[in-house]
């Protein structure tokens, strides 16, 4: 029998190690500087790391009162502290606000008075509640088993699995050691080796990987709850059981605990079905009232996500789906306005150009049959001035136009090399120096060329006027995420952000030069080619403006 105690003793101790190395993975996390790590996450992983050490603990008290021989009568305290430790392994996987119950952990505390002989010695022989204990192991390592295998449904981590199946062990060693049997016997045998089996397996299943992806879902909350449900009238009639053998009663009060176990059950329905109300039904029903009164609240609605569960994400989702139909209709209605324009601006092109020409015609009769230096002088401001509107008419007529684009393999690094060589002698003038940073992993690409290249001259001015003398600009060239970027950045004036909205907008312009259109052509040709312009502005330090164009040759 002494060697059966050792192994016993050996057995805690392993189970002890065992948890503390889990527990020292929790660590590790929360001590990272991972961005993953939210407060809700920290706390599940408080909440999850607390368990293993609560259950490490009463393995390492377990261990020490039979090595010590101390009264056995205190192991009452680690039996407590193994069901402790695995409700609050529940609690860490399915609870909905982890963060709102991270002091649960602390409710452990009390239960090392069961150490103190003044307090277990109160209490019945070990020996007689022991098998109800281990109900409450086996009934709480089933409830995470069942939580675990939910997860692997959840996340396809097949991990999940191996950790359901070492609960399975323990929820199994449990059941064994329920029936009364004396040390070094068959059941007490298969039992002591059954549990550290079962947390062998944890201690591979249960790794960083595992960790970062436990969060919440309704399919825990239900499991959770049901399993609690099941158990109670269990443990009432367990408990009524236990005590009537060691304290028989008369038919009368059996009459009455029978009574009470029924009223246990019910009242136990009751709040069950209450909190499924208050848990699951309410949050669908206030989803489902939100996508009645879509249309009638407009589309800056928001719902609040109070949990990360299935419910959660599907809020998450409308509210994302929201925020995508207000951008449609907003560029739906800027597409409008764009071919409204489109339309009004090649008509008044087409209407202007013929009295300019008669104009012109007229200051060029002018100038060839009458002498004197008031009449060159006006004769040289009329065609001035009918070039300049000449050339209004033109930018008018190409963005009201839509040209094809004459798309070939092209080298984006030699274009931007070309630009910034184009304009350099108007830089340097205004001792604007110009950066480049042109990745060297970037593919030829299918555009047209010289329509590309007008985009980016447009950058590089509009960059160049919002810059003060020594001011710098920088254009980079990158690949990501199958496009090809062009950015120029610059630390002049930046733009307003009630002003980001409209640059992109026809006649739109904070500049005392330029007719507005410059952006508007350039996002239409950016977007002709599959691609888009983005910008980033952060007024007083500066903008980036950046072509993403499709790294693909046609």
């Amino acid at each position: 029998m002494a060697g059966w105690i050792y192994f016993h003793i050996t057995e805690d101790y392993f189970i002890f190690l065992v948890c503390v190395v889990i527990a020292a993975r929790v660590v590790r996390i929360l001590k990272s500087k991972n961005q993953n790590l939210d407060a809700e996450k920290r706390s599940r992983l408080f909440i999850f790391g607390s368990g293993f050490v609560i259950l490490g603990l009463s393995s390492f008290i377990h261990a020490s009162i039979h090595a010590l021989s101390l009264d056995p009568n205190s192991l009452y305290q680690t039996l407590f502290g193994y069901s402790f430790g695995l409700f609050t392994l529940i609690i860490a996987i399915s609870s909905e606000r982890p963060w709102k119950i991270r002091a649960l952990p602390l409710l452990y505390l009390p239960m090392l008075l069961l150490l103190i002989p003044d307090v277990f010695e109160k209490f019945p022989l070990f020996v007689h509640f022991r098998p109800l204990m281990w109900v409450i192991v086996s009934l709480s390592s089933g409830i995470v088993c069942m939580l675990y295998i939910a997860t692997f449904y959840r996340t396809r981590n097949r991990r999940f699995l191996y950790s359901a199946s070492g609960h399975a062990i323990v929820c199994l060693s449990a059941i064994v050691l329920f029936f009364p049997a004396a040390i070094g016997t068959g059941a007490w045998i298969y039992g002591h080796i059954l549990r550290p089996l079962g947390f062998g397996i944890l201690l591979f299943s249960v790794t960083s990987n595992e960790l970062m992806e436990l969060k919440g879902s309704i399919l825990y909350k239900a499991i959770s709850s049901f399993s609690l449900l099941a158990a109670i009238p269990l443990l009432v009639f367990g408990t009524v059981m236990l005590y009537e053998n060691i304290n028989p009663v008369n038919v009368f009060e059996k009459k009455v605990i029978v009574f009470m176990l029924l009223l246990v059950t019910l009242v136990s329905a009751l709040i069950f079905g209450l909190s499924m109300i208050i848990r699951l039904i309410r949050p669908i029903l206030k989803l489902k009232s939100s996508v009645d009164t879509l249309v009638e609240e407009g589309f800056n609605k928001r719902i609040e996500i109070s949990s990360n569960d299935e419910i959660g994400e599907l809020s998450s989702a409308f509210n994302g789906m929201v925020v995508k139909l207000r951008q449609a209709i907003a560029e739906q209605d800027r597409l409008s306005r764009l071919a409204a324009t489109g339309e009004l601006a090649a008509t008044l092109a087409h209407e202007i150009k013929n009295p300019l020409n008669a104009i012109s015609g007229c200051a060029t009769y002018i100038g060839k049959n009458f002498r004197g230096h008031l009449i060159e002088e006006f004769v040289s401001i009329i065609n001035d001035e009918v070039s300049r509107i000449n050339k209004l008419t033109m930018t008018l007529l190409n963005f009201a136009r839509s040209v094809k684009p004459d798309l070939r393999p092209s080298d984006i690094n030699k274009l931007v090399n070309e630009t910034i060589t184009l304009l350099s002698g108007e830089f340097s003038e205004r001792g604007v120096s110009v950066g480049k940073e042109l990745s060297e992993r970037i593919p030829l690409i299918s555009l047209d060329y010289n329509q590309i290249k007008q985009v980016l001259i447009n950058l590089l001015v509009n960059s160049f006027d919002a810059v003060e003398r020594g001011g710098t600009i920088k254009v980079r060239t990158f690949l990501s995420n199958g496009n090809v970027h062009i950015s120029v950045e610059d630390n002049g004036k930046g733009i307003r952000q009630e002003d980001i909205g409209n640059i992109f907008n026809p006649f739109f312009t904070t500049k005392t030069r330029g007719t507005g259109l410059g952006l508007s052509i350039s996002r239409k040709i950016a977007r002709e080619h599959n691609g888009d312009i983005i910008v980033e502005s952060v007024p007083g330090m500066g903008s980036k403006f950046t072509i993403l164009l499709p790294a693909v040759i046609i």
